[in-house]
C-alpha cells in the first residue's frame, strides 16, 4: 500500500448521492426501511475517474472491463450509518479486496498512511512493515497486510505481473499508472532504468 490522497467530491454527488443518502438515512433509522439503498453506485464512475482506476489497497490497476471495482465504506455502513453517503468514506477499492476488509477496522486507511510504511520484495513480490517504523504502527502495518491477505498468492501474481512488464521495457511512467504500489517500490530501492 501506498497513500492515496483524497480527491474532491464531484460536482453532482450532493444530488445524487448526498440529498438522497439523507433521507434515506432518516427512514433508516425511523425504521421505515430494512436496509440502505447502495446510492453509493451512482458514484463509482467519478471515484474509477478521480483515483485512475487504482485499487487504494492493492495499488494495482482495476481493469474496467475485467476488473471488478466497488465503493468501500472506509468506516463500514453497519458502525458509522451516517457516513453511508459521504463522498470522504468511500475508497475505490478491487471487490476481492472489499469483500476481504469488510466491517473490520484494523486495516490503516490509505488516506493516512506514509510512504514506505509497507515495503515490497521485488524478487517474492511480498510485503512486510517497514523495520524503522516504531512497535505499534509495524504491528498496525502488519495487521492491514493480513486481513487483506495483501500476501496471497493472487495479489502476488498481479504486482509480478506489471514488475516483469516493467523488466521487459514498460515505460516506467506506464508502471506509475498501472501499479503505483510497484513503482515506488522500484523507484526507492534504486532499481529504476534509466529512459
Amino acid at each position: 500500500m501506498i497513500p492515496v490522497a483524497q480527491k474532491p467530491k464531484p460536482a453532482n454527488f450532493r444530488e445524487q448521492v448526498a440529498i438522497p443518502g439523507a433521507k434515506a438515512i432518516a427512514k433508516y433509522k425511523a425504521g421505515a426501511i430494512a436496509e440502505l439503498p447502495a446510492l453509493w453506485r451512482k458514484c463509482l464512475d467519478d471515484l474509477r475517474v478521480a483515483y485512475r482506476n487504482v485499487c487504494a489497497y492493492s495499488g494495482l490497476h482495476i481493469p474496467e472491463v475485467t476488473g471488478a471495482d466497488s465503493v468501500e465504506h472506509f468506516a463500514p455502513k453497519s458502525d458509522e450509518v451516517d457516513r453511508a453517503y459521504d463522498w470522504s468514506n468511500y475508497r475505490l477499492v478491487c471487490s476481492t479486496l472489499n469483500s476481504r476488509k469488510r466491517e473490520f477496522q484494523d486495516v490503516l486507511d490509505p488516506f493516512l498512511i506514509g510512504y514506505g510504511w509497507f515495503v515490497l520484495n521485488l524478487v517474492t513480490m511480498t510485503i512486510a512493515p517497514a523495520k524503522h517504523l516504531p512497535d505499534p504502527l509495524r504491528e498496525q502495518v502488519q495487521d492491514t497486510i493480513d486481513r487483506l491477505k495483501l500476501d496471497d498468492a493472487e495479489c502476488c501474481r498481479g504486482r509480478k505481473l506489471y514488475y516483469d512488464i516493467y523488466l521487459r521495457g514498460m515505460a516506467f511512467a506506464d508502471l506509475q499508472t498501472l501499479s503505483p504500489f510497484v513503482a515506488f517500490e522500484v523507484e526507492r530501492q534504486g532499481l529504476k532504468r534509466a529512459e
